[in-house]
């Protein structure tokens, strides 16, 4: 609070400057945090009326699978987290990554406008690496339609 004596008497406003100027910057630091707490590839998840909840361990393994429209058809695009691999690859890491730790937990985020079998075929890739379990990743419908 400010008060200043003057020739027209006391000044007791707030001064909000300082106040702006803090709200500004913990906007802009939250504005460049946010995209980074998002774990693999982002891509346009399936949604689901009533997903089921799973806590993140920080441990698990995110293997994206992008969808790129070709002409009349489309291709895929393979990552583990954030790099880019092959299926072979993928495979080859996959391995490594369970021989390290047998605990991890895989979590496949498929593009919602791949096929089934596209999506089945990187599934099975994660199975062949030893994992017997491969979590599918969705998002929630929020839109209310069919609840």
């Amino acid at each position: 609070m400010s008060m200043q004596l003057g020739s027209k008497g006391l000044n007791s406003e707030i001064n909000v400057t300082p106040l702006v100027d803090v709200m500004l910057v913990l906007l802009i630091i939250f504005m460049v945090v946010t995209p980074m707490l998002q774990k693999g590839k982002a891509v346009m998840l399936p949604a689901v009326h009533h997903p089921e909840k799973q806590s993140d361990t920080g441990k698990d393994l995110i293997v994206s699978v992008e969808y790129i429209r070709r002409g009349a058809g489309f291709e895929t695009n393979l990552y583990l987290g954030r790099n880019p691999v092959d299926k072979n690859g993928l495979r080859t890491r996959l391995q490594d990554e369970l021989r390290k730790d047998p605990t991890k937990e895989i979590y496949l985020k498929g593009d919602q406008r791949l096929t089934y079998g596209a999506v089945r075929e990187i599934m099975e890739v994660c199975h062949e690496a030893g994992f017997q379990q491969v979590k599918l990743a969705t998002e929630e419908d929020k839109s209310g339609e069919g609840s």
